[in-house]
């Protein structure tokens, strides 16, 4: 029989609770103060306003839960493993606005099956599929069954209902983005699983579950067409600023806000760049590899494109005022990059633009296309194509990196396989540019 507690027992403070602080692990915090921290911990999960009802309620819920781990910790697992399922709660509700009460599928032969009419809860999606599946079984022996899959847009995806064909369509529906992000979706998928088909005992402590529902308010809001602002999994567009790179011969190298340039107090015998990037000293988005910037290649982390230079302070000046340059914002994940292989040497990526002005001679070699959210990603997974065959996908998502393969060949197939992604590519040719001393940029690998 279960023990029956007072109460006062049960509003008890849980001893293992009290440890975590926002330091870290250490001294039990004051109750009071552990029930303020864990509150904040989920306080800024914050749904967009025209999410499905059912998900913001169930979500509602969970945030609510959660900082009564601190009466017993085992209310962080509970809150955890139902997060996990709310994702696929979600992915079902945005199925039924996005197929607006109709759900079409097609065979390999471009046959359609009758349109699926009425749909109004997602048990009559799976009940659609059940259908097309039985219609299979039952195909005349001496014709192949009919492989029936779901039709989005002018794409054709597997789809049997479950968690996994929830993602493809999101995906395909361009309603999930980024290509870091399918792993992290999977890595979610997995755990969910775990926790619909248990196989032993588990607890969760309060950060790991603050994260998952981090997450889940992450991929719901994107679901709905709301990236998050400084989102880890769904991140918003970032602001660009103008900014001036700075060096001079004895190998200092600076960067900072365009309007220094107006300081009396700034040092001679300098050549000045001015760019416009993400990289705002002190920010989370200061670019860890901005001195490697380079004005015909994709060699900093966040998106940077050249304005001006190199030339002296006086000549920066006055192309500002002329000029007047604006900031603005930029998306930095999904994007597609195009890199050239000749005679053995990959060079690093290029945007479609750039590699589109290139010369005749420049276009020489084997040209890869690729869409991922870092440059790096992208080379990568260009130089593990010449790995062991299964090691990296020459068509579509890569298995075994966060890219996607678009397409390879001449440049000019290249270029196609960026224009029916991006669209009209215009040529662009920025004057070589690089900070002397530098290292080349592939060294990170």
């Amino acid at each position: 029989m279960a023990e029956i507690r007072s109460l006062e027992e049960l509003q008890t403070p849980d001893s293992t609770a009290l440890i975590f602080t926002p330091f870290g692990l250490g001294g039990a915090m004051p109750p009071e103060r552990s029930a303020e921290f864990l509150q904040r911990l989920v306080a800024d999960c914050v749904l967009a306003p025209d999410v499905a009802e059912g998900s913001r309620r169930e979500f509602d819920r969970l945030q609510r839960l959660f900082p009564y781990g601190l009466l017993d910790y085992d209310v962080f697992t509970v809150v955890d493993d139902r997060a996990l399922l709310v994702m696929e709660q979600a992915l079902r509700e945005r199925f039924i606005q996005w197929c607006a009460g109709a759900v079409t599928f097609e065979d390999a032969n471009g046959l359609e099956s009758p349109r699926s009419e009425d749909v109004r809860t997602y048990d009559d999606v799976l009940a659609a599929v059940k259908k097309l599946g039985r219609r299979s079984r039952r195909g005349p022996q001496q014709q192949p069954s009919p492989h029936w899959q779901l039709k989005v847009g002018s794409t054709l995806i597997d789809f049997n209902g479950m968690l996994a064909g929830l993602r493809t369509w999101a995906r395909a529906a361009g309603l999930l983005r980024g290509q870091r992000t399918r792993g992290i979706e999977h890595a979610m998928s997995n755990l969910r699983n775990a926790v619909a088909h248990p196989t032993g005992y588990h607890r969760t402590m309060p950060v790991e579950t603050a994260r998952t529902l981090h997450d889940l308010a992450e991929l719901i809001n994107q679901l709905w067409g709301h990236p998050t602002p400084g989102g880890r999994l769904y991140p918003a567009p970032v602001e660009r600023d103008i900014v001036v790179m700075a060096w001079n011969d004895e190998g200092s190298v600076h960067i900072a806000q365009a309007d220094t340039l107006r300081d009396d107090t700034a040092a001679d015998g300098y050549l000045y760049l001015l760019i416009r990037s993400v990289s705002r000293p002190g920010s989370r988005y200061e670019d860890a590899y901005w001195a490697e910037f380079d004005a015909r290649f994709e060699t900093t982390q966040f998106p940077a494109e050249y304005l001006w230079g190199p030339g002296s302070r006086s000549d920066a000046l006055a192309w500002l005022d002329a000029e007047q340059p604006k900031g603005d914002t930029v998306d930095y994940v999904d994007r597609v990059f195009m890199l050239r292989e000749h005679n053995g040497q990959l060079y690093p990526p290029m945007h479609p633009e750039v590699a589109a002005g290139l010369t005749g001679e420049e276009q020489r070699g084997t040209w890869h296309t690729v869409r991922a959210d870092f440059p790096e990603h992208a080379f990568a997974h260009v130089r593990g194509l010449n790995g062991s065959p299964d090691a990296h996908s020459r068509t579509g998502e890569c298995r075994n990196c966060p890219a996607h393969h678009l397409g390879s060949g001449s440049h000019e197939q290249a270029l196609r396989a960026a224009e029916d992604v991006v669209g009209v590519v215009t040529p662009r040719r920025p004057p070589a540019v690089r900070i002397p001393g530098t290292i080349f940029w592939p060294h990170r690998f």
